[in-house]
């Protein structure tokens, strides 16, 4: 029914429409509901920061295999150069039938070439290890720890 004078319903008419509240004591209500909400919002952002990280290192990956090609192609180079290298030493012992001389410097220069592919590998092994996503690895790992003694911890 609706009040003649302003239009609104009334009182009694409001009150069924309206739901019920509870009086119950909101502490009791809360503290279950609360604590798996908070669980839910850590996981949410755990899982967040999770895939942020696995971005980044994915980034890093992918500039960590470009300059390993770039660095393999140096490396082919490289040996090129010592096969290359080797080949004239035996090319000119070959035509000056003696082990003095040119072939000693041709030989100095095959070593320096060895070294420098040395350096390389070492740097490429070095590289390597990024491949394997060591902070995501370590993050999901410190994760699982929290929630295990999390779960003993509740039990």
């Amino acid at each position: 029914m609706q009040d003649a004078e302003t239009g609104d319903a009334t009182r009694s008419n409001r009150q069924e429409d309206e739901p019920e509240q509870s009086f119950s004591d909101p502490g009791t209500e809360s503290g279950g509901f609360a604590d798996m909400a908070t669980l839910f919002a850590l996981i949410g952002a755990s899982v967040r920061d999770t895939a942020r990280l696995l971005g980044l290192e994915t980034r890093l990956v992918v500039k960590t295999v470009v300059m390993m090609v770039v660095l393999g192609v140096v490396l082919a180079l490289v040996l090129v150069g010592v096969w290359l290298s080797v080949t004239l030493v035996v090319a000119a012992g070959l035509y000056e039938y003696t082990r003095l001389g040119v072939t000693l410097s041709v030989a100095a220069a095959s070593l320096i070439n060895l070294l420098c592919a040395g350096a390389l590998l070492l740097v490429l092994k070095r590289l390597a290890r990024r491949l394997a996503f060591p902070e995501t690895r370590l993050a999901v790992r410190t994760l699982l720890d929290d929630a295990s003694r999390t779960m003993g911890q509740q039990e």
